[in-house]
């Protein structure tokens, strides 16, 4: 019997969950309501999320064993067997499938299908031969909120899609990249390639506050998109302006997490806002 914390770790809860969040805001920016029919592929996503990334634990617990970061992990450290987060993350997904069937039918089973092979196969491998596996991340970063936008009737040639599908693909380079250049000597030690070693770190600090700049641009173009309300609008372009200069400090205090942390709220604030917009103004 395992304990509650290490499925949590497992599964990795916390973004498996924030993952899920992006599908929510794909259906009500698509439909600008909400009702029961989000559950199904809600729970869906959430289940597949977890299944992967617990999936992905197991596939690299002898790498993860050897980074401070992640040694402490279930598997990695032993209090899971292998045998079991096979068993938890095989059953995890099964369920998910289950449930995708009864919102999306056969194109859901497709899409789950190729989140599992370009997360837990191509991804997974890319990560040790390539510098470049963060495109492959970005890539699955717009599969939730497509199935949320899908889910809501939603056609995939939108105008409001493509805008929000490009902004969840910008935004996952540079949250990738800045733990890489938290973390790329623990990286290195467990024989990742990684950007940095290549870049170097004042090369990969510019490239990075590039990608973070166009986060921002597609920040500004998602809001021109769905922002109704004066009031909100003024209010993303206050938030953008903010995380604005907050990127800036990147350059001359080299604090990656602190920009990891202020990108991924600039996200969040930017999602939640454009969904008010959309519910209740």
């Amino acid at each position: 019997m395992i304990s509650l914390r290490d499925f949590l770790i497992l599964t990795k809860f916390n973004l498996s969950f924030t993952v899920s969040l992006s599908l929510v805001f794909g259906f009500i920016l698509s439909k600008n309501s909400i009702d029961f029919t989000l559950i199904n592929p809600f729970l869906a996503v959430l289940l597949l999320a977890l299944g992967v990334s617990a999936l992905n634990q197991v596939q690299e617990y002898k790498e993860d064993s050897l980074m401070d970061r992640t040694k402490h992990r279930p598997v990695a450290s032993g209090k899971i067997s292998v045998q079991k987060g096979f068993g938890i993350s095989f059953g995890l997904i099964a369920l998910s499938f289950l449930f995708i069937c009864l919102s999306l039918s056969f194109i859901g089973v497709l899409l789950f299908a190729f989140v599992i092979i370009m997360y837990n196969l191509f991804y997974t491998k890319a990560k040790k031969i390539t510098i470049y596996a963060a495109v492959y991340g970005a890539v699955l970063g717009v599969i939730p909120p497509l199935i949320g936008w899908i889910s809501a009737q939603g056609s995939v040639l939108d105008i409001g899609f493509i805008s929000l599908g490009l902004f969840y693909f910008i935004w996952q380079i540079p949250h990738f990249w800045l733990l890489t250049l938290k973390y790329h000597k623990q990286y290195e030690k467990a024989s990742f390639p990684t950007v940095v070693k290549v870049f170097g770190v004042e090369g990969m600090e510019r490239i990075t506050f590039i990608w973070l700049l166009l986060t921002l641009i597609a920040g500004l173009y998602l809001t021109a998109i769905f922002a109704n309300s004066m009031v909100i609008t003024i209010i993303l372009i206050l938030v953008n302006l903010y995380t604005l200069f907050n990127i800036f400090k990147l350059r001359s205090e080299h604090n990656y997490l602190k920009t990891f942390i202020s990108i991924n709220i600039f996200m969040l604030a930017l999602m939640i806002l454009l969904v008010i917009d959309a519910l209740i103004i």
